[in-house]
């Protein structure tokens, strides 16, 4: 009798049609489905856990204590407030449901991290638009505290032991304020409403620290503002109306910030391209661009070439700044339903959330010499500063893609393991005469 002799297509079609099931019954499962190995994660959290089979119960465990507890199908709040916690924190996060019977069922594990906002400031006045010192030991920020609701001051205030100063400037507005390389100078926006003027005739000042008598950068009738010093000093960027329409200028200047040049355009879209700021190196500085229903982040190297588009959807994305290292750009978005902070690689891909309060988060900046963002936030009832202590971001991504990997591997290899087993069977059983 002739032998039949399976062809490799016939083993690899058996391979598909025959998948390993472990068990030729279906085993009772429990997962979390609302979090994934490298979330990162603050405050109150929902986690929804999924469970399939007769259970009367649910737990979440947390570095091995039951932090929440209830009904299948039910969310379960895990509250992951810390006294005094600043720094990020990591947890191993596991889901038990249970029977009338007693019996349990355990979820895989998922690795999370809980970050910590900390509040700065607490004036009840509005505390807007921090950005960090060279040093990365003071923030500067604008502040109405004591002023009529339109017209700002500029405060300096230590990160470490809470001094705040104010700082003294020959002018009465005072916005987007942005610290000098050395630190000795301040750039800013101002206008003259004493004198009748309105903050569409914004131009850009530069005031020092020590004298308090200010300079000014950029003379047109039309809106400047968001003025940003370069890192090597001798350029001040800012956006404008002069063209018509909003677009990002740079001018060059000198030590004390008075304007050595003529302002160069630097965009020249039909949308509206505002925002800029200097990367670390100063070789790139990045905006928002906004064109019809959408706003996006954008780069460019510092000349104005070879712009190209970051974040591409149809939410606002605001107010972009840099990671020191130049590969990440934090900056703030309603994507998912509330003003929010959010981290995206310079290259493009999926962006990662940083905040997940209520209330509106803004205005992030990077600290100089660590994983610190300052940022501006309702979340206390006024407008105030706080600070989050981030993980690095590019070991947290390599980790989250690893153990994606390893978890594709583990359920991967049961699989083609059983399924080789089948065929073999199948293969030999057909062997026999």
């Amino acid at each position: 009798m002739r032998r039949y002799r399976p062809s490799l297509a016939l083993l690899v079609a058996t391979l598909l049609l025959f998948p390993a099931t472990g068990s030729l019954e279906q085993q009772p499962a429990v997962a979390i489905t609302s979090l994934a190995d490298g979330d990162w994660v603050e405050g109150t959290v929902e986690v929804e856990i999924a469970a399939e089979g007769n259970f009367t119960q649910v737990e979440l465990v947390a570095n091995g204590a039951v932090v929440a507890s209830g009904s299948p199908g039910d969310p379960l709040a895990w509250d992951t407030a810390v006294a005094d916690a600043t720094a990020p924190a990591g947890f191993t996060l596991v889901a038990r449901a249970s029977d009338g019977d007693g019996n349990v069922v355990q979820s895989a594990p998922v690795s999370v991290t809980v970050l910590y906002p900390r509040q700065l400031t607490s004036d009840g006045a509005a505390d807007l638009q921090p950005e960090w010192s060279p040093d990365g030991g003071r923030l500067v920020f604008k502040s109405n505290r004591g002023l009529e609701e339109h017209i700002y001051h500029l405060y300096t205030l230590a990160v470490v032991g809470g001094d705040l100063q104010p700082i003294v400037t020959d002018r009465s507005y005072h916005g987007y304020p942005g610290w000098s390389p050395g630190g000795e100078q301040m750039v800013f926006n101002s206008y003259a409403p004493e004198e009748g003027e309105t903050t569409s005739e914004m131009d850009i000042y530069a005031v020092n620290l020590s004298s308090g008598k200010s300079v000014q950068v950029t003379f047109d009738p039309a809106f400047d503002d968001s003025g940003r010093w370069s890192p090597a000093g001798d350029e001040i960027s800012f956006h404008s109306s002069r063209s018509g329409s909003l677009d990002v200028w740079k001018v060059a200047v000198d030590a004390a910030g008075s304007p050595t040049g003529k302002p160069v355009r630097l965009t020249a879209g039909d949308g509206s391209e505002h925002c800029p700021r200097w990367s670390f190196d100063g070789e790139w500085i990045t905006y928002e661009a906004e064109w019809g229903e959408t706003n996006d982040i954008w780069v460019m190297r510092s000349d104005g070439s070879d712009a190209r588009q970051v974040t591409n959807d149809t939410h606002y994305d605001r107010y972009p700044g840099w990671s020191p290292d130049g590969e990440w750009l934090i900056y703030d978005s309603e994507r998912d339903g509330n003003r929010d902070l959010y981290l995206v690689p310079v290259e493009g891909g999926t962006p990662r959330r940083v905040t997940m309060d209520g209330a509106l988060d803004r205005h992030a900046d990077w600290s100089p010499k660590d994983n610190l963002l300052a940022f501006h936030s309702s979340r206390s009832g006024n407008f105030d500063i706080w600070l989050v202590e981030i993980p690095d971001p590019g070991k947290a991504m390599a980790a989250r893609d690893t153990e994606t990997g390893a978890a594709t591997g583990e359920l991967l290899l049961p699989l083609v393991l059983g399924a080789t087993a089948v065929a073999v069977a199948l293969f030999l059983r057909r062997r026999s005469p």
